[in-house]
């Protein structure tokens, strides 16, 4: 594991909860404001502070997503937050919208009634509700 220059392993350092939540909400917030680098570096820097948790890794796929980098943000779902939690279904909710975003529809809608089957998480059951009910969720 690569080392800070103290000598703390990256994913040893004391960052609170609470500060990787401000983190995450700052980097949806830049990516709001078409800050593209400057989020993908925010989740970048929580991605080394939390290397096991998928939250992170969906962050900078919405990253992807919202400036158009579709493929990318479907390979960081599918081949880095699916292999940390394959029962995510918020990183399953945003996979199908990068899918329907490729013209995979059918592949899609099949992700979201999965998720809305199977997912114990309200937010990515809401989501893959309105996605299957038409309604614009990006």
């Amino acid at each position: 594991m690569d080392n800070v220059s103290n000598g703390i392993p990256k994913s040893d350092l004391p960052i609170s909860t609470e500060m990787v939540q401000c983190l995450m909400e700052i980097g949806y917030v830049a990516i709001g404001r078409g800050l593209q680098l400057q989020a993908e570096s925010i989740f970048n820097g929580v991605i080394a502070a939390r290397p096991t948790s998928e939250f992170p890794l969906i962050g900078l796929a919405v990253n992807k997503l919202n400036f158009g980098n579709i493929a990318d943000a479907s390979k960081i779902l599918t081949e880095r937050a699916l292999k940390l939690n394959p029962d995510s279904g918020l990183a399953k909710s945003f996979l199908a919208v990068a899918l329907r975003a490729l013209g995979q529809e059918e592949a899609a809608c099949d992700l979201m009634r999965l998720v809305c089957n199977e997912t114990t998480d309200s937010a990515a059951k809401t989501m893959a509700e309105s996605f299957l009910a038409g309604k614009d969720i990006s």
